[in-house]
């Protein structure tokens, strides 16, 4: 019995620029597993069209998420998910996960020996999206335990008597990484590995990037809502300068220790917005550039004061110095 729901996406998502207008969501067996809507969040629309021209139609492909930190690609399908009603079994991936990480392992349960499902064999058995986070950094042998679960194929559990277990129709796999499996070229991603070609094959490839300067100017406005307009722009004006001057150069090294994430611009917005007397220089230092090292450190604040004008705090304790240096120079 097909208990399946059909979602009129265009209705869903109030978006008539959706590229599928409908597609079936599986009934909501656990909704414990079912992500929370986030009433604040904001979708950039192409990202949005991917991650549902996927789950609607998977076509026998698995779905890699790759861009730099902080640029939504975790959020984007929870939220998608949320308010799908999808169930979504969620994991961090590291390099000391294993494939019995995914699967499962034997484990004692009141004095009896049970096998104990993972979140790979539990999304397959209920139809739900299985997330795994950063996957360049688990170990490509382990990762390769997945090969036939990613064309479609049943698992079989050898520790658990060599049982079958057959995907539901909605299972999904959605993976997301900072890299696309071929090793970090920028030095931002510690750990990140080379995966194996045969396992990249058998995903379709999606690369993000930060949002648009319309769209971060909505998540900052839904994020801290009580900033001034004026201010809001200016901290996603600054947030594009320090990304243009920050890219990498011709020879593929960067400007900058760190990016300069959306996850970062909010970190700045909430700080200036839960303390009025944060002047926005305090704020970006705060919240982005006490993690540089002295010299990128001190780029960013000048950067900051083209923006944001200079910190007036500073330019008074600078002219009281001076006074008092002068004063002092008198008095000899």
């Amino acid at each position: 019995m097909n208990n399946n729901r059909t979602i009129d996406l265009h209705k869903h998502f109030n978006c008539s620029q959706l590229k599928i207008k409908e597609m079936e969501a599986p009934e909501e067996r656990i909704r414990d597993h079912i992500p929370v809507i986030d009433p604040n969040y904001v979708f950039e629309l192409n990202f949005l069209n991917h991650i549902l021209m996927y789950l609607g139609c998977p076509l026998h492909d698995c779905l890699y998420l790759s861009g730099p930190s902080g640029c939504g690609k975790t959020s984007a399908v929870l939220q998608v998910a949320a308010r799908l009603g999808w169930g979504v079994e969620q994991l961090t991936l590291s390099s000391r996960s294993e494939s019995a990480d995914l699967i499962g392992h034997a484990t004692l349960r009141r004095g009896e020996l049970v096998y104990e499902y993972g979140p790979l064999v539990t999304a397959m058995i209920y139809g739900e999206i299985l997330l795994l986070n950063e996957i360049d950094l688990m170990a490509p042998g382990d990762l390769a335990a997945l090969n036939d679960v990613l064309e479609g194929k049943p698992l079989t559990i050898v520790a658990n008597n060599a049982e079958l277990i057959r995907p539901h129709r909605m299972f999904r796999i959605v993976a997301t990484a900072n890299t696309k499996g071929s090793g970090d070229s920028l030095g931002y991603y510690s750990g990140a590995r080379l995966l194996n070609q045969a396992f990249l094959d058998r995903w379709r490839f999606v690369e993000l990037n930060y949002p648009s300067t319309r769209v971060e100017t909505s998540i900052l406005k839904k994020n801290a809502p009580t900033l001034a307009p004026a201010l809001i722009g200016s901290l996603v004006r600054f947030a594009a300068e320090i990304r243009r001057v920050g890219a990498p150069d011709e020879e593929g090294k960067v400007q900058l220790g760190a990016p300069f994430s959306t996850r970062t611009l909010i970190r700045i917005g909430r700080l200036l917005e839960s303390f009025p007397d944060l002047s926005p220089l305090e704020a970006v230092d705060l919240g982005f550039g006490s993690r540089l090292n002295k010299v990128e450190r001190e780029y960013v604040r000048r950067l900051g004061e083209d923006v944001f004008g200079h910190d007036k705090t500073e330019e008074s304790a600078a002219e009281n110095g001076q006074i008092i240096a002068a004063a002092m120079q008198l008095a000899s």
